[in-house]
């Protein structure tokens, strides 16, 4: 299997190894954003709001989901990204839970100057219960180099 995405030929798959989002994984997400909503941060006021125990962001969801992609090297010779299409926050995250993404190659393509290419690939993240959590569609560039036509 290649090592990156502009290696690889659309509808490849790979997964990334886990993550488990542990509390100081999201308080010092919380503080450093500054998203401070009690749900985020005491168990009491997201059970009342009708949740189990307090939940994980879904900014942070996003953050460590790209994380994994780019820790694994599949990103490796990215030179920018571009943007998510289709962002959903599926199900609760929770401390202590374990995430992993699995990507799928949608698209390649060269960009009209001919210097740089693209890829677009959908992303799911899957927590320990094999339940997604979150999805999208990211489109990154790279460059001319690195990218192998379709």
């Amino acid at each position: 299997m290649p090592k990156t995405l502009s290696q690889a030929e659309p509808g490849e798959k790979f997964i990334t190894p886990a993550k488990i989002i542990t509390q100081t994984d999201e308080e010092l997400f919380c503080v450093t954003t500054e998203n401070k909503l009690a749900i985020f941060l005491a168990d009491a006021a997201a059970q009342a709001k009708g949740w189990d125990k307090r939940i994980v962001p879904g900014a942070l969801t996003f953050s460590v989901s790209i994380g994994l992609m780019e820790s694994s090297g599949i990103l490796d010779d990215v030179l920018a990204f571009l943007g998510t299409d289709e962002l959903r926050f599926i199900a609760p995250v929770y401390l202590e839970d374990t995430l992993h993404v699995e990507v799928e190659l949608l698209e390649k393509r060269l960009t009209k100057a001919g210097d740089r290419g693209t890829v677009r690939y959908r992303w799911q993240t899957i927590n320990q219960n094999g339940k997604e959590v979150a999805r999208g569609i990211n489109t990154c560039m790279f460059k001319v180099g690195f990218l192998t036509p379709s």
